[in-house]
């Protein structure tokens, strides 16, 4: 696509904004960008533009849009239009599809031919954190992509699972790519972009804020062909991404919990709601005819540590069989809390480090 035309779905995505229920009839009625800019006061009297999105449309130009399309370039985004043939499909069938989205990394992890979100509570359990490990990383290794949203707890071990199954995965981001949140999580960005492809709606600058990650939620659910709940409140942002994935259509899959745990009552009610209850990854394979694959594909062997970096040395070494805190690590280390929390996310996916329950951190058991 040319630089002209990524500034007409630029201006685009500005003068709809995020999460327009209207962004697929626009997108439908006119053949591009530049069509719908001649014909704003149709758009605006057909009521597919909002009174206030036909004046941001009617008062910025394409070329406005320049010095995004430009500090794009500079930090390897890649705009993806709708107009695009490596656009999902999937995202193609919902009312709000984005005309843009802001990607880092390899595009065609979004057109797996199966796609499972694996979605959960950002303060797991021991059971919660070991459930998703169990059923995500074979679900990678047998060449389903993997979707989450990159936040802290579930989300987290679900990229980490199938970076440890060296299979791609999609996160799906509320913010510009010039930020990360969790902070923590920027080293895993980092490892996601190299393998698999994170993905947003948002330009270069925005901050997160929280209303953009209930927007971001409906992404996670339309890329995926069925969403699996390991462990969830009752009321909660897992739960709203859920409800979108109800909304579209896909299937929803949820792991059952202790009955006492007010962690485990949001899956429990969605399989009293008719949700599928699964227990292991071909649960989720059977259900799609699939079969899981005879080789797992091959960890990396480093039992010595030769080539990890330089900063993740000293936490390795601090490390025990004891669970500590990354607070505890740093004391220890000296070390600053970005530079341990990056670390940790390194050891683990090489296998030098074990996440507990309250994000506690020892050497691995295995």
């Amino acid at each position: 696509m040319s630089r002209a035309d990524v500034r007409e779905w630029l201006w685009l995505a500005n003068a709809l904004g995020t999460s327009n229920p209207r962004a697929l009839d626009v997108m439908r009625s006119y053949e591009s960008p530049r069509e719908l800019r001649e014909h704003i006061a149709e758009a605006k009297e057909r009521r597919l533009l909002a009174p206030l999105a036909a004046e941001a449309a009617r008062n910025t130009r394409f070329e406005d849009f320049e010095p995004l399309a430009e500090q794009c370039r500079a930090l390897g985004v890649r705009v993806l239009t709708f107009a695009d043939a490596e656009y999902p499909d999937s995202l193609r069938e919902i009312d709000s599809a984005p005309p843009v989205l802001y990607c880092r990394g390899d595009v065609s992890a979004l057109r797996a031919p199966l796609v499972v979100g694996i979605i959960g509570t950002r303060r797991p359990s021991a059971y919660g954190i070991e459930a998703t490990r169990a059923i995500a990383k074979p679900l990678a290794g047998s060449g389903a992509g993997l979707v989450s949203g990159l936040a802290a707890g579930l989300d987290g071990e679900a990229h980490k699972a199938a970076l440890d199954a060296h299979a791609p995965t999609i996160a799906c981001i509320a913010f510009g790519h010039d930020n990360c949140y969790p902070a923590a999580n920027r080293q895993l960005k980092s490892l996601i972009e190299q393998t698999g492809v994170v993905v947003g709606e948002y330009p270069p600058g925005t901050p997160p804020l929280r209303h953009q990650f209930l927007q971001r939620n409906r992404l996670i659910a339309a890329l995926s062909r069925g969403v699996c709940v390991a462990e969830a409140r009752l009321k909660s942002g897992t739960m709203n991404t859920v409800a979108s994935a109800i909304e579209f259509g896909r299937d929803v899959f949820a792991v059952p919990g202790s009955i006492f745990s007010p962690l485990c009552e949001g899956t429990n009610d969605l399989i009293k709601n008719g949700a599928a209850a699964v227990t292991c990854a071909q649960d989720i394979l059977a259900w799609y005819d699939l079969d899981a694959k005879a080789a797992q594909p091959a960890r990396k062997e480093q039992p010595d540590g030769a080539q990890l970096p330089d900063t993740a040395r000293p936490v390795r070494a601090a490390l025990s069989f004891e669970p500590q805190s990354a607070e505890a690590l740093c004391a220890k280390t000296g070390l600053a809390p970005r530079a341990v929390l990056a670390a940790l996310t390194e050891l683990e996916l090489e296998g030098f480090a074990a996440q507990r329950a309250g994000r506690l951190f020892c050497l691995p058991t295995e």
